[in-house]
């Protein structure tokens, strides 16, 4: 298969496997000059089970970056557990706070700033083996970097001598070489040309099968994250409001928030009117009071601006935070436009 075409993720594990990853509650706050600090995770929980990918999608500023960096402590998060196999990470000391990166590595959203300017790739990747007192980091360093791509010559060079994408096959070598039972992606692709994205998806598609890895998979971009992801949770000003498989929430999207992402996806065929609506905050939904999305809901109606409705589940496996959720067939997606 040609590099360039985007290869689909290994079955779903059962819904029964045991999570490797529990996030319970998790907020983040950052502070803002003396005002009231900005929440941008607000109570999030999900649960990453052994072996899968979980997309974690939504628009711009809705808290998906700052949720993966705080399961890794970078910040740490501001109230909530995050349990690794078991263990809150959010309680561990600075040496098993340490020790616990050899389970759970982060791929940054920009492969360029994320790497050392004055250290080759070579020794970018051997830096995390010298720490673990590997005997021979720099072997090991050159035979990850073989791994994802990258051949001994191009090890040799520092990242702005570097392509988008090769920095980004070596902040995957750089991640995977502790071989982690847990990989937090933010956004591996969105700062790459379209020609390199499904390279660089194959590649993280190929590392997980290898080193049976866990993902948690974060974009904006929905097509992404249904070609890759087993289940899939969407986000809105901090809060998760639609969590389900990836079958099930492309075809059948409950939440209303879920709907209107799905029906602003370009898709060949099909013409659409714009989908105008309402894009201020209500005080309500500001303060904390009732459904974030109500102000701009279709189907808000007093109860959404006044009780903030729970991630509930309404299906098997499928878990909707929504006062009127859409019923089976209801969702707007448009029809292709007959020839």
């Amino acid at each position: 298969m040609s590099d360039q075409t985007l290869q689909h993720p290994s079955p779903q594990r059962g819904s029964d496997a045991e999570p490797i990853l529990e996030v319970n509650n998790l907020v983040v706050e950052y502070s803002s000059f003396g005002k009231k600090p900005v929440r941008a995770v607000d109570q999030v929980s999900f649960a990453l089970r052994k072996g899968e990918t979980l997309g974690l999608v939504g628009e711009s500023g809705c808290g998906k970056s700052s949720t993966g960096k705080s399961l890794v402590q970078l910040p740490p998060p501001t109230a909530g557990e995050v349990l690794l196999n078991g263990r809150d990470v959010t309680k561990f000391s600075h040496s098993q706070l340490k020790a616990s990166r050899r389970e759970m590595q982060l791929i940054f959203q920009d492969p360029i700033s994320s790497l050392n300017p004055r250290r080759t790739a070579q020794q970018i990747v051997a830096e995390p083996l010298r720490l673990m007192n590997d005997p021979h980091p720099m072997d090991s360093a050159l035979r990850a970097l073989s791994e994802v791509g990258v051949d001994e010559a191009m090890a040799k060079r520092r990242p702005h001598q570097l392509s988008g994408g090769q920095c980004q096959r070596i902040s995957i070598a750089r991640a995977i070489v502790q071989r982690p039972e847990v990989l937090i992606c933010d956004e591996p692709v969105s700062a790459l040309d379209v020609s390199v994205q499904a390279q660089v998806l194959n590649l993280l598609e190929k590392m997980k099968a290898e080193y049976d890895l866990s993902m948690v998979f974060i974009s904006h971009d929905l097509a992404v994250v249904n070609n890759v992801s087993d289940r899939v949770a969407v986000m809105y000003l901090g809060r998760i409001c639609e969590l389900a498989s990836s079958t099930a929430l492309y075809a059948r999207p409950k939440h209303h928030y879920t709907n209107l992402l799905l029906s602003s996806v370009p898709q060949p065929g099909i013409e659409r009117e714009p989908q105008r609506v309402a894009s201020e905050i209500s005080a309500k939904a500001s303060a904390g009071l009732g459904c974030p999305f109500a102000p701009r809901c279709p189907a808000a109606t007093e109860v959404c601006l006044s009780d903030r409705p729970e991630l509930v589940e309404l299906e098997p496996d499928h878990l909707v935070a929504c006062h009127h959720p859409l019923e089976a067939g209801a969702h707007v997606m448009p029809e292709p436009v007959a020839d």
